[in-house]
């Protein structure tokens, strides 16, 4: 039998159809590696929200940390629950205006302590020691770092003691608690409302405390006595004890007592050096 070669119109057919077949292939491998890439990027960023819920947002550029130095971070912070909560816009304000607030957003702990908007409203013409205290000031007082922190969060019914605030140069901040569970600080103002959060604790107050009202009232001058039968000799008091207890331990001649600070002498009418003789 006599075979022909195939024609060219047929090894072009097959040229044509193996070419077809390997741009196809190309084709499938190409949308491949693209749905490959697609899946990728989806994976990565559902990763990615993850990690920020679970680890924490950094904000400011510091990533809040948990309550007592933990590695843990944290959303709920001091400064969103501040800025949150309704009866607080004007301490807010003031946090805000002092820059106080970016530091509420870091890692803690803090314990702040914020007047409610009616404390706010209730200041008065006269209170000096707040109207006209500097802005950071008087808000670094109302801030407190972690012996604050560690100490109101052991607080007991009964207790009484005192915490240092971000303010070097203020009295430090009294805290009261009663029998019946009220909280006071410094003397008169109640505690409305606390919320531990992430990075510290909030207590809300119904005052703004004054840098000068955590100091113990000072105590009444001593009583001055004076000889009946002179009136000059009197029992200045001196500087430990009473004139007494000074002439029963046999103080009376002693050059301290003598001499005084240079008023004539402590304890005259007590000791019997007055012109009346005592």
């Amino acid at each position: 039998r006599i075979q022909t070669a195939p024609s060219k119109a047929t090894t072009a057919d097959r040229s044509i159809n193996r070419a077809r077949s390997s741009g196809q292939r190309e084709e499938r491998s190409e949308r491949a590696k693209m749905a490959i890439a697609r899946s990728f990027r989806s994976v990565t960023a559902v990763m990615v929200v993850v990690a920020f819920v679970v680890i924490g947002f950094p904000v400011d550029g510091v990533l809040a940390q948990a309550p007592g130095g933990s590695s843990g971070a944290c959303f709920d912070t001091l400064a969103r629950q501040i800025e949150a909560k309704q009866n607080l816009r004007y301490f807010s304000s003031a946090l805000r205006e002092s820059s106080f607030l970016p530091s509420l957003r870091g890692p803690g702990p803090y314990v702040v302590f914020a007047p409610s908007d009616e404390a706010f409203e209730s200041i008065r013409g006269d209170d000096a020691d707040v109207l006209n205290m500097e802005l950071s000031k008087l808000i670094s007082y109302h801030i407190a770092g972690a012996a604050a922190y560690d100490r109101l969060m052991e607080v007991q019914k009964g207790d009484s003691f005192e915490v240092s605030t971000l303010c070097s140069s203020c009295d430090d901040v009294r805290v009261s608690t009663l029998q019946s569970g009220q909280i006071l600080v410094n003397g008169d103002a109640r505690v409305e409302d606390t919320l531990d959060t992430c990075n510290g604790l909030l207590v809300v107050v119904d005052a703004i405390l004054s840098p000068g009202s955590g100091s113990p009232a000072p105590a009444p001058p001593a009583q001055v006595e004076c000889s009946s039968a002179d009136p000059t000799c009197c029992d200045l008091p001196p500087p430990e004890f009473t004139c007494m207890q000074q002439k029963i331990w046999g103080k009376c001649d002693e050059s301290w007592m003598i001499l005084g600070n240079g008023n004539g002498g402590d304890c005259r009418d007590t000791c019997g050096r007055g012109g009346g003789g005592g």
